[in-house]
């Protein structure tokens, strides 16, 4: 099949066609009154169509802006003459070129498939009350421009109780029992949040296998909103951890850590779709399939904690560790980003 035209359009002109509104259902299960009411709700939303020779729509994507960053595909469908053709595929890189942004889905096992062939990172999320009985997946396609030109750290930061003191900066073996204590904190943050929690993943150093670290479980916590406090502050706290610090203008993250005497532990919060969420799932996993760079970061790691124990008298700030390794991450992310194959 040659590549699809596919064309920018408004639902509203396709409110009686058959052919749409079937590929509609196809997509959300929606069916007669709530049809109706679906086609009312998407009438100022983004849509591609495809149509064939007749004029008629083979196949179609509803999408919409959710930040600065990212959109999301709200409905995708293909009719089935037309399906295993790269028509969904086109829609999607279609999308991404329109809106020159990270690319967004929610699905579950009977399109799972296609998004990861795509090209997408795939997360498990919460389930959807729509259809709560099944698997949901939280799905992201990078947009290459947005990993590669990330915006900085260094801005304002709101220490909630107070800036960090000096203390030893130990980098530890890696240890088996990580992966465990991420399990638990992500049990813990999940029945604290439930639906609010989009998703919960393992990433920074002790996420990578065979790597040395700080003894502390790096969480990333994808949520509608950073700026929406009300939906998981008062829960997370309740449920024993600290919120530490917001960064509004670093992709609107904050922070939480581990009580005392728990499992040390920085549960960060973004947005769905986040680009540094992305970058970090990057890191991680090349690291994790790159030996010679995780044997080089591992000395990295052991050269900064002791210059920066050295300097402070055995005491030092995390900050100023992660800046002494900060020439190596960014050359190391410049060879990922160079090498990845999902071009947008």
């Amino acid at each position: 099949m040659s590549t699809p035209h596919i064309s920018r359009a408004r639902s509203a002109g396709f409110t009686t066609n058959p052919a749409f509104r079937a590929l509609l259902t196809a997509a959300s299960d929606a069916t007669g009154a709530d049809l109706d009411a679906l086609l009312d709700e998407i009438k100022d939303w983004d849509l591609l169509v495809v149509l064939d020779t007749a004029g008629e729509p083979s196949a179609l994507a509803v999408y919409r802006r959710i930040n600065a960053f990212t959109v999301e595909i709200e409905y995708l469908a293909v009719a089935p003459q037309v399906r295993h053709h790269g028509v969904a595929t086109a829609l999607v890189r279609r999308i991404q070129e329109n809106e020159a942004a990270m690319v967004l889905a929610r699905t579950d096992d009977d399109a799972i498939g296609f998004y990861r062939a795509t090209g997408f990172q795939i997360s498990d999320s919460t389930s959807d009350p729509r259809w709560s009985a099944r698997r949901r997946y939280l799905c992201v396609l990078p947009h290459l421009p947005l990993l590669r030109h990330p915006l900085t750290d260094d801005g304002p930061v709101e220490w909630i109780h107070g800036e960090p003191a000096p203390a030893p900066v130990l980098v530890h073996p890696p240890s088996a029992s990580w992966p465990q204590d991420f399990a638990a904190l992500a049990e813990r943050i999940g029945q604290a949040l439930g639906p609010r929690a989009l998703a919960i993943e393992h990433l920074g150093s002790t996420s990578v296998p065979g790597l040395p670290a700080k003894p502390v479980i790096d969480v990333v916590l994808s949520v509608a909103d950073p700026e929406s406090e009300a939906d998981y502050v008062d829960a997370l706290i309740a449920a024993g951890f600290i919120f530490r610090l917001r960064e509004s203008g670093w992709y609107g993250h904050r922070l939480f850590v581990a009580g005392p005497g728990e499992q040390a532990a920085n549960i960060h919060i973004f947005a769905i779709g986040s680009p540094e969420t992305s970058r970090m799932r990057l890191f991680r996993d090349w690291l994790t399939t790159h030996e010679t760079d995780r044997e080089a970061y591992a000395r990295i790691k052991l050269a900064s904690a002791a210059l920066i124990n050295e300097s402070g008298g055995g005491m030092g700030l995390v900050m100023d560790y992660n800046r002494d390794k900060e020439p190596f991450i960014r050359e190391l992310y410049q060879r990922i980003l160079r090498n990845d194959s999902s071009e947008a």
